[in-house]
């Protein structure tokens, strides 16, 4: 009975996000600068039948390695699509990938259910479902970056017997954003065998040749580069420096952020998940960073160090947080989990709380949207029911089921739901709040008098609708 149900639950998950990625993926609009230059570097490339160097009209591009901009050219040019929707495919394919990752990771921590929770927290995520959709390199990033990191930790199980797994994905992240990799890959792994009283390892002849199989795939477009394409010395140069605060760089913006900037950050970030890092925090502290338990401690340490080596990074951008949400799923699913243990009937209580509570704030969310799309898209009450009864009655089961402290039941149903509403909230609604933003005065006058009644008569409603812009607009 509980195998049946974990393979319900894993179907229904990955069923759920797959709608909340690609639902309104294929629209025109292009919200982000960082998405708007990759669907015209990805066209530029198809266009003129260069896939070595990238450009951005007539100005090289080599702030990136470019293996985002070639999986985008191959999508769109085997679906005949020069838009958004090829780069936004490959974010969001990536995306499953991590999922997947991610639970098969916290599958071999803990079981199935571990690999669940880990699964279940990581969809919770915003910034997961947010980067998932958006067409820059970031979620590509994060797969090949986590993905090279589970191959290290498979090796020091001895799950696997070689690294070049490992070598193959770190050497690929390097190709997808260079220097990132040093907070994603390199600082964890460094910070677990020192930890582990190890980094002697790293002399060994297989180290080296693994190093230099990574550093063969990462550098050969640069070496390709540096040959054929003149003053690449020099963006290369600029685009190192850039985010260490180098005054004499000047080829993109400056982010400049406090050291704790991400305190703050992190939280908004990952929630609703981020409900969680209490717990998470307790753990670490309590187990003094898994001590004694190597492989929880690395999964631990792909959360820990890239927090703490962004934060002293002099640039920050919000986006960098997507690194960290990997390692935190997994420190979340153990948390929950030694917190059931720990405080016994205490935490049926804590269930009995603040399940209802989640209940109904995704319950407030879905009749929110009920709401949008009556009152600014007119659309018929059988339109609506249509688009949000789903989500509303998980809502309402998740409700029941915290109330009589069914775990399992709760959790899968919540979880459902706010997938559910995170593919109708940023796969329709998002999309109808900035078509809305940008064509207000070329409405026709029957449909302004229409919303200033709205206005007028739900002001709460037309206040909440400006804050979603604005939401949208720092997302």
């Amino acid at each position: 009975m509980r195998e049946r149900f974990e393979f319900v639950a894993l179907v229904s998950i990955l069923a759920a996000l797959t709608f909340a990625l690609w639902i309104g993926l294929d629209t025109t609009i292009v919200g982000r600068i960082s998405e708007a230059r990759c669907v015209n570097v990805v066209r530029g490339m198809l266009e003129s039948g260069d896939w070595l160097v990238p450009r951005l009209g007539d100005t090289l591009r080599l702030q990136k390695p470019p293996l985002f901009y070639w999986a985008g050219a191959v999508v769109a040019k085997l679906s005949g699509n020069t838009a958004a929707w090829p780069v936004r495919a490959v974010s969001a394919s990536a995306a499953l990938g991590l999922a997947l990752l991610i639970f098969a990771w916290g599958r071999s921590l803990g079981g199935a259910a571990e690999g669940l929770l880990a699964l279940g927290s990581l969809a919770a995520m915003q910034q997961f479902t947010s980067s998932g959709r958006r067409g820059d390199a970031e979620m590509l990033l994060a797969l090949l970056s986590t993905a090279a990191l589970f191959a290290f930790y498979r090796f020091e199980s001895r799950r696997e017997r070689s690294l070049w797994p490992f070598a193959l994905c770190a050497g690929l992240a390097f190709l997808t954003k260079a220097t990132a990799i040093v907070f994603t890959i390199a600082l964890p792994i460094l910070a677990y065998l020192a930890l582990q009283g190890e980094l002697g390892a790293l002399r060994r002849p297989r180290a080296w040749k693994v190093f230099a199989v990574v550093a063969a795939i990462g550098l050969s477009w640069y070496v390709a580069v540096l040959v054929f394409v003149p003053g690449a010395f020099e963006a290369f140069r600029d685009a190192l420096l850039l985010p260490l605060g180098d005054s004499d760089s000047h080829s993109g913006s400056a982010h400049f952020k406090a050291p704790w900037w991400y305190l703050s950050v992190l939280p908004v970030r990952a929630a609703p998940a981020s409900l969680l890092l209490p717990f998470v925090v307790w753990q670490l502290w309590r187990t003094r960073l898994y001590r004694g338990e190597p492989g929880r401690r690395f999964a631990a340490l792909a959360f820990v160090v890239p927090f703490l080596a962004f934060s002293f990074l002099p640039q920050k951008q919000k986006h960098y947080t997507l690194s960290m949400i990997p390692g935190l799923a997994l420190c979340s699913a153990d948390a929950l989990r030694a917190a059931a243990r720990e405080l016994g009937s205490r935490f049926g209580w804590l269930v009995r709380g603040i399940g209802p509570l989640l209940a109904a704030a995704g319950l407030a969310v879905a009749i929110w949207i009920a709401l949008f799309y009556l009152w600014v898209e007119s659309l018929e009450p059988l339109g609506v029911a249509l688009r949000v009864g789903l989500p509303i009655a998980l809502f309402a089961v998740a409700g029941l089921a915290a109330l009589f402290d069914r775990r399992p039941g709760f959790g899968l149903s919540w979880l459902l739901g706010l997938l559910v509403l995170a593919g109708i909230g940023r796969g329709e609604v998002e999309l109808q709040l900035i078509m809305l933003s940008r064509t207000y005065m070329v409405l026709s006058i029957d449909d302004r008098e229409r919303l200033a009644a709205v206005r007028r008569d739900h002001e709460w409603f037309a206040i909440s609708v400006l804050k979603a812009l604005e939401i949208q607009d720092d997302d």
